[in-house]
């Protein structure tokens, strides 16, 4: 896998009018046949006239008529109003038009899209986005490249649905995985991760029942070789995740 989208957009062609905008922040437009949907619309309002200028390349003067957002954090929701404004666009968020327990389906004669809640992982809102024609999974930021995504502490109640959920997205097989942020990848780096994420656990409970200090514990629970090449991970995402388990094993929350 590419480590580092280069901080420059790069167009990541998953199928005819079917297209992924991978950088920092990353968006999609989907052609479904005889309308277009588009999922998160990133973090710079600047990005405006580049990306339509990319989307009309792609699909022409068909109509965005829905943008779909993981959730409403900003940096995936600055252009909203502009697709609004623009194509007359549908904005369908967990505030702006909820989908219940089964989800949503947009539809049209090339392919589809299903809409899924699976809240708690991020944030409350987190969906997910299933393209089963060319077995494309949207994940929002529930995968972050080696990070834990939960905003909320780490509990034994927030760990099962942490691991209930990936449990969910494995259970896709999906050929491609296109994150929140960073370089889109495959079913297999939702397997490690939590793979690594159990190993987190279990050599943090070890080191404390050993007596270690958080120190030693950190310093032993090194970036595992397999896994330098994901995207920041050695940079900073493993001390984040690291120092998180074993914060929260030393609290006797996990």
């Amino acid at each position: 896998m590419t480590t580092d989208p280069a901080d420059t957009p790069t167009i990541v062609d998953l199928g005819e009018g079917f297209q992924v905008r991978q950088e920092i922040d990353n968006t999609a437009w989907i052609d479904l046949g005889d309308r277009a949907v588009v999922i998160d619309t990133l973090e710079q309002p600047e990005t405006e006239t580049e990306l339509f200028a990319a989307i009309a390349a792609s699909l022409g003067d068909k109509p965005v008529a829905y943008v779909l957002n993981t959730h409403t954090h900003g940096d995936h929701t600055a252009l909203n109003d502009a697709f609004a404004s623009r194509y007359g666009a549908e904005i369908i968020n967990q505030q702006t038009a909820p989908v219940g327990p089964q989800g949503r389906w947009f539809e049209g004669p090339t392919r589809r899209v299903h809409w899924l809640h699976m809240p708690g992982c991020h944030t409350e809102e987190d969906c997910v986005g299933w393209v089963p024609e060319e077995k494309v999974l949207f994940v929002g930021d529930i995968f972050g490249w080696g990070l834990i995504p939960l905003t909320l502490p780490l509990r034994p109640k927030t760990v099962k649905l942490l691991t209930d959920t990936y449990q969910r997205l494995i259970d896709f097989d999906a050929r491609t995985v296109v994150p929140g942020h960073g370089p889109v990848c495959t079913t297999a780096e939702l397997r490690r991760w939590v793979e690594y994420f159990g190993w987190l656990r279990q050599g943090a409970a070890d080191g404390v029942s050993a007596g270690k200090t958080d120190e030693q514990i950190i310093a032993e629970l090194a970036p595992p070789a397999d896994m330098h090449t994901w995207w920041r991970f050695c940079q900073w995402k493993h001390a984040d995740s690291v120092t998180k388990v074993v914060r929260a094993t030393r609290r006797g929350r996990i």
